[in-house]
C-alpha cells in the first residue's frame, strides 16, 4: 500500500491485495492529480477489501483467502495478543499448503498437514489441536462467504491432544519462593499473582486508581499489551468475564498498604506520580515479556540459594496463576467458584484446563461420603 509521485507530478496510488490462483501478486492501482485524492481512493480500497465488499476470486490461493479472512474478522473481532497467536498458528498452514487454490483444499490433505508437522516440527499435540481449530474456524467462514460448499477441516482429525501438565507450586514452595528471592522488581508482580490468579498483563496493567485497599479489592479493568518496536498499550482483558472485581487476601492488602506509603514518599521527594501498582522508579510500568523473563531468573536464583533436597519446581510466571487455582482446590473450592476467581468465561474452561485436580477432588469427595457411610454402619452394629 503506497502513494507516491510519479515522474510528471501526479500520484500514483497502489494497494496490494495478496494473490492471485496464478501465484502473481493481486494488485490495484490507480493515478491522480492530487495527492489527497489518492490517499482517499486507497482507503476506500482498502475499507471494501477488509469488510467484503470487494469481489473475491474463486481461485484464489488459500494463503492468500487466510490473509483476507485475518484482516476482515480476526483484526476486527479479537484482541491484539489472540491475533498474534493466530497469526502464528496460521503461519503453519500458509507455508505447507499456502500455494494450493482454496477450493483444492480437501479433508485428506489437511490430515496430511497435520502429520507432516507434527513430523517435521517439535510442536505439541496440543498446539497442533489449536491449528485445527483456527484452521477449521477460516474455512468455515469460507462457507459462509460461500467460496466452498462445505468445510474439509471440519471433518479432518487432527492428533489427540496432550494431557496437560501443570507446573504448579504447594504452597511450601511458594512461602519458600517469597521468603528466600532477595528483593527485585519482580516480587511484587509474583506477589500479587500468587494471591489474586491475575494473569501477567493484568498485573503489569494494574494501577492504583484499580485498587480499594479499604473495601479489600482490585478491578481488572486493562491487559498490558506490547506491540511492535517495544510500545506498551493498555487493552481491555482477554474476555468479557474477565473484567471484574478480585477480592483480596490480608497478606496482600497488607503488602499493598506499606507500598502505597513507599510510593507517595517517593513523590514527595521526586515528584514522580506512580501511576502502576507494579513499576519502575521513574513511573513506568513493567514490561509483561520483561516479568515472565525476570520470574525464571529469581526462581533460578533461588534454587542457588536453596539445599538440593530444598529447591523448588520450576515454574513458570504464569504457573503462579495454576498455583493460586491448586491451593484453592486443596481447600476444598469447587469449580465453580474457582472459575470465578480466576474470571473463566465457562466453568469448562477450568475443569479441562485443571482436569486432575478436579478428578482428584471428585474421589475426595466419594471417599468422604463412603466413609459417612462406614461410620454410620459402625454406629448401628454397636448398638
Amino acid at each position: 500500500m503506497s502513494v507516491r509521485k510519479i515522474e510528471d507530478g501526479r500520484y500514483k496510488a497502489e494497494v496490494y491485495l495478496g494473490k492471485k490462483s496464478s501465484g502473481k501478486k493481486a494488485r490495484k492501482t490507480k493515478i491522480f492529480v492530487k495527492q489527497k485524492d489518492a490517499k482517499k481512493w486507497e482507503r476506500e480500497i482498502i475499507a471494501k477489501y477488509k469488510t467484503g465488499s470487494m469481489d473475491l476470486d474463486e481461485n484464489m490461493l488459500l494463503e492468500t483467502y487466510l490473509d483476507y479472512w485475518f484482516a476482515t474478522y480476526v483484526e476486527a473481532n479479537t484482541k491484539y495478543n489472540t491475533q498474534k497467536r493466530y497469526k502464528r498458528l496460521l503461519t503453519q498452514v500458509k507455508e505447507r499448503i499456502g500455494y494450493l487454490p482454496l477450493v483444492d483444499v480437501k479433508t485428506p490433505i489437511v490430515d496430511r498437514l497435520y502429520a507432516d508437522i507434527k513430523r517435521d516440527t517439535n510442536l505439541a499435540n496440543g498446539t497442533i489441536v489449536k491449528i485445527h481449530r483456527v484452521f477449521r474456524q477460516a474455512m468455515e467462514q469460507a462457507v459462509g462467504w460461500e467460496l466452498l460448499i462445505k468445510n474439509p477441516v471440519h471433518y479432518a482429525k487432527p492428533p489427540k491432544d496432550d494431557v496437560r501438565e501443570i507446573e504448579a507450586w504447594s504452597m511450601e514452595e511458594a512461602d519458600l519462593f517469597f521468603k528466600t528471592l532477595p528483593e527485585c522488581q519482580v516480587w511484587l508482580p509474583a506477589y500479587v499473582v500468587y494471591h489474586t490468579g491475575l494473569r501477567q498483563g493484568e498485573v503489569a496493567a494494574l494501577r492504583w486508581q484499580d485498587v480499594d485497599l479499604d473495601e479489600g479489592i482490585l478491578k481488572v479493568n486493562h491487559n498490558m499489551i506490547e506491540k511492535k518496536g517495544g510500545i506498551l498499550e493498555l487493552d481491555t482483558p482477554k474476555t468479557d468475564s474477565s473484567l471484574s472485581v478480585v477480592v483480596m487476601t490480608d497478606s496482600l492488602i497488607m503488602t499493598l498498604k506499606k507500598l502505597q506509603l513507599e510510593h507517595k514518599k517517593h513523590k514527595l521527594q521526586t515528584g514522580i506520580e506512580m501511576e502502576y501498582v507494579c513499576g519502575w522508579l521513574d513511573g513506568r510500568p513493567l514490561r509483561p515479556n520483561y516479568i515472565s523473563k525476570a520470574f525464571k531468573k529469581a526462581v533460578e536464583k533461588v534454587n542457588k540459594l536453596l539445599k538440593k533436597e530444598d529447591q523448588i519446581t520450576l515454574i513458570t510466571f504464569h504457573g503462579l496463576r495454576h498455583t493460586h487455582a491448586s491451593i484453592l482446590y486443596d481447600v476444598g473450592a469447587s469449580s465453580h467458584e474457582i472459575s470465578k476467581r480466576l474470571r473463566h468465561s465457562r466453568v469448562s474452561t477450568t475443569d479441562n484446563i485443571y482436569i486432575h485436580m478436579s478428578e482428584k477432588k471428585r474421589k475426595d469427595t466419594a471417599l468422604a461420603f463412603d466413609d459417612a457411610v462406614k461410620k454410620n454402619a459402625i454406629k448401628k452394629t454397636a448398638k
